[in-house]
């Protein structure tokens, strides 16, 4: 009976600690989806959608991403994030979406975005413009 209650206590400890993983995730995803983050925008920035078995996010966008001086670029994992990729129709990746300062998405590139295209629609939302979504192939 001991090593029952035992084995009932290690999975009850076990299910908190996953409630709370997946509590504190949808917290970070809500905060991201009205554009708050631990460090406000005074810029426009982007939003990155990537996996873990993404191999153009690596090979492609990755590269063009660093390319963008000075540009804040919030990484996202759109698996563990599920709740924040379905609010921007994240079903292929790499995705970017370019964010006004005060979290307002601009642009959407779904696929490969080069950096000359991302630069340009940061350069747009400095001077102010409506939402756009581009589909890459």
């Amino acid at each position: 009976m001991n090593t029952q209650l035992w084995a009932l206590a290690v999975a009850g400890t076990i299910v908190l600690a996953a409630a709370g993983l997946e509590a504190f995730r949808a917290t970070r995803a809500r905060r991201l989806a009205v554009g708050a983050s631990a460090a406000p925008a005074r810029e426009p920035y982007i939003l990155y959608f990537t996996g873990e078995s993404c191999t153009v996010c690596r090979t492609h966008q990755e590269p063009a991403l660093a390319k963008l001086e000075g540009v804040r670029v919030d990484k996202v994992d759109a698996i563990a994030e599920r709740e924040l990729a379905e609010r921007f129709h994240v079903y292929t990746l790499p995705t970017t979406v370019v964010m006004a300062a005060d979290g307002s998405a601009l642009h959407v590139n779904y696929g490969y975005a080069p950096a000359t295209k991302l630069d340009r629609q940061l350069a747009e939302a400095r001077n102010g413009s409506t939402m756009e979504h581009a589909a890459t192939a």
